[in-house]
């Protein structure tokens, strides 16, 4: 009975003596991290380890201001291959001014909406245009009337010289 409870006392040593040596991330790995109130998976790189759980994380594909200390709970492992990121999350879509639409769906905040008709400036003048798109709140995506498809471009709002 004694070399029982000795075996599984050793066992029970060396199992916590390799959790304890061991360092679960380093600076530079390519990890998943739950992200945002949907707690959707993101791949991230750790660019810094704050603690033995704590993590600073630059989330792939956004920028430095999304970055973020993140505890071990939320990073649910390494990225192996390629992973496509889901859409952002909800703060990144307010964000960049997109609000909700009725299905749920996120579409960017604009005075402007599709089919509205503008005068555009293109080249010193003036042309009558169609919104087909609303890009950003800052930016639409027009076509301009009487003219083929290929002339549709993306313009700044401060090119709208009336609606």
């Amino acid at each position: 009975m004694i070399r029982f409870y000795a075996k599984f006392f050793t066992i029970i040593l060396f199992s916590q003596l390799l959790v304890a040596c061991s360092q679960p991330y380093r600076v530079g790995d390519h990890v998943l991290v739950e992200w945002g109130e949907d707690k959707l998976l993101y791949p991230a790189f750790i660019i810094e380890v704050r603690a033995k759980s704590r993590f600073r994380v630059h989330y792939e594909g956004y920028p430095s201001r999304w970055e973020e200390t993140v505890d071990l709970p939320r990073i649910t492992g390494r990225v192996v291959g390629e992973v496509a990121p889901p859409p952002p999350p909800l703060k990144v879509r307010v964000a960049q001014g997109l609000k909700p639409k009725r299905n749920g769906e996120r579409g960017p905040v604009s005075q402007f909406k599709v089919d509205d008709r503008l005068k555009v400036r293109w080249g010193g003048s003036i042309y009558r245009a169609r919104v087909i798109k609303v890009v950003s709140s800052g930016q639409l995506l027009v076509h301009y009337e009487g003219h083929e498809d290929a002339w549709d471009e993306v313009i700044e709002l401060s090119r709208i010289v009336d609606k």
